[in-house]
């Protein structure tokens, strides 16, 4: 890529496989005193002599007030820039969203966040991608591609390569890093996880995620099999089902609007009445907390792994 003008710099990356450090800590990089400021300003100085482009990629970026965008910008000495962002179906992002929350030291349980965001989904940031794009279309410098994930996968077409082609405008590159950097754990898992949290945390909402990051890097695939095991051995009464219907009016909703809004956005051309979603019914598993915690050989291996990663509660008390 930089051999074609566009250069994917380390800086904001923090030695992480993309700019998570840069999405997830402006604070650090964009005000007057921030640490990382001129960092940033050397880099656009250098990437502009060598008459290049940058690439900066991080899901935490959707976070960011749109007045980041234009001040980043500046410290980089562009005029304008592009934004790219990828929609998928509200229901394929709801659980992974949940997912993440859980592995970053959230302990509320899935059926209670789904109540949350789906009592009013227009309204909902994870469900109505429209939230996040709208204020985004109104930036007068930026460019915005949508990217519509379900009808790329439905056409079987590589993201990375499409990205690449129709964004930057380069053909023929293929990624090199197939490598899956942020696995998905099963419900099981996850579960798992989330009683850990509360066990180490003795309730509290949210506890970081350090006991993730050590679980992660101290348990093997074998184990994590055996974890997923032992949680469908023992906790069946714990196994709960949501079932969304299909064609469920939210997400013909969310898709109309955005139909409407973003006809000079779409990064492929959407053939006419082509959905952006799946309409089939969706089944979302999860467990009840109560019932998995009083789940003995559950509980006992769960609170197992809290002490031999860090001490609940004060273990001298």
């Amino acid at each position: 890529m930089a051999e074609q003008g566009w250069l994917y710099p380390i800086e904001g990356t923090e030695a992480l496989s993309a700019h998570h450090h840069l999405a997830h800590n402006s604070a650090d990089y964009l005000p007057e005193e921030a640490p990382h400021r001129g960092m940033l300003e050397t880099l656009g100085e250098e990437t502009r002599a060598k008459g290049q482009s940058l690439v900066l990629s991080a899901e935490g970026f959707c976070r960011w007030k749109p007045s980041n965008f234009d001040v980043l910008a500046d410290l980089l000495g562009f005029d304008g820039y592009e934004l790219v962002y990828v929609v998928r179906d509200p229901l394929d992002v709801f659980p992974s969203f949940w997912a993440e929350e859980v592995k970053q030291g959230r302990s509320m349980g899935f059926a209670e966040r789904f109540a949350q965001e789906f009592a009013d989904p227009i309204r909902s940031r994870i469900l109505n991608p429209m939230r996040d794009l709208d204020p985004l279309l109104a930036l007068d410098r930026a460019r915005v591609h949508v990217v519509p994930y379900d009808i790329l996968k439905s056409r079987s077409i590589d993201i990375f390569e499409h990205l690449v082609d129709s964004v930057l405008g380069l053909a023929g590159v293929a990624a090199r890093n197939v490598k899956t950097v942020n696995a998905k754990h099963p419900i099981e898992v996850t579960e798992f996880l989330r009683l850990m949290t509360l066990i180490h945390g003795c309730g509290e909402p949210n506890i970081g995620s350090d006991l993730r990051l050590r679980f992660t890097a101290s348990t093997t695939k074998r184990e994590l099999k055996d974890l997923r095991q032992l949680v469908r051995d023992n906790a069946s009464r714990a196994r709960r089902v949501i079932t969304v219907p299909e064609n469920v009016g939210f997400r013909l909703r969310v898709e109309k609007l955005m139909t409407a809004r973003l006809q000079e956005n779409w990064s492929i051309d959407l053939e006419e009445d082509e959905p952006l979603f799946s309409p089939k019914e969706r089944r979302f598993v999860y467990y009840d907390a109560y019932l998995l915690s009083t789940t003995d050989p559950v509980h006992q291996a769960a609170a197992a792994t809290v002490q031999w990663l860090a001490d609940p509660c004060g273990a001298d008390q």
